[in-house]
């Protein structure tokens, strides 16, 4: 497999521009609202296509590129069972420690800043300028909006969305599922499926 050849599911110039900054050789793009051309580049079809899609492209990986982690999640669990394979994308202008850890379909962007010993799980979305301090640990499907801070320590589980300018404080724990509003202060853990806002977040 070439793996500078990838497929983007979903148009959206941001990840066009991202994937051609990391040398990336954009085949196409899946999309259900798309047809034709998408800034030059052609729309393959849409998702009732994959298998066709898979079938006479299958040396390209998919880039995931919507930003809810519901969303990502449901086309990951898709298209995994077609046979595809997924990109991981960090920008080069992203500063990313040699002691962290990246998953596979992580999409990182530019001026990201991961510290040492954070692990980054599968398929995050990592919003320009967010920071990433020393050991956190960021699950699958996560979402971190742009200047968005996770100081030392934080635990963030699978699904969750932190909402951009936020802060969360050291060794604060977020729940599967939960929101942390824009601009919020996070001062205490926050359950499962749980919205918080403000300063501090409530």
């Amino acid at each position: 497999m070439n793996n500078n050849r990838i497929i983007l599911v979903g148009g959206f110039h941001e990840m066009i521009e991202l994937c051609e900054s990391c040398g990336l050789d954009v085949v196409g793009i899946i999309d259900d609202n798309l047809s034709g051309f998408y800034l030059g580049f052609p729309v393959l079809g849409n998702d009732s296509d994959a298998r066709q899609i898979f079938d006479s492209h299958n040396d390209c990986k998919l880039v995931i590129t919507p930003d809810k982690p519901q969303v990502r999640n449901a086309l990951v669990n898709y298209y995994k069972k077609i046979g595809f394979r997924f990109a991981t994308i960090i920008s080069p202008e992203a500063k990313v420690s040699k002691y962290a850890v990246i998953d596979e379909g992580a999409i990182i962007q530019s001026g990201v800043n991961i510290s040492a010993g954070t692990h980054i799980g599968q398929f995050v979305r990592l919003n320009v300028n967010c920071n990433i301090m020393h050991d956190c640990d960021i699950s699958e499907y996560v979402t971190v909006a742009p200047n968005a801070v996770c100081l030392g320590r934080v635990t963030v589980h699978s699904l969750a969305y932190i909402g951009a300018n936020s802060t969360t404080l050291p060794e604060i724990e977020i729940g599967s599922g939960s929101i942390i509003g824009a601009g919020s202060v996070v001062t205490h853990n926050v359950p499962d499926n749980t919205v918080v806002k403000g300063v501090p977040a409530r």
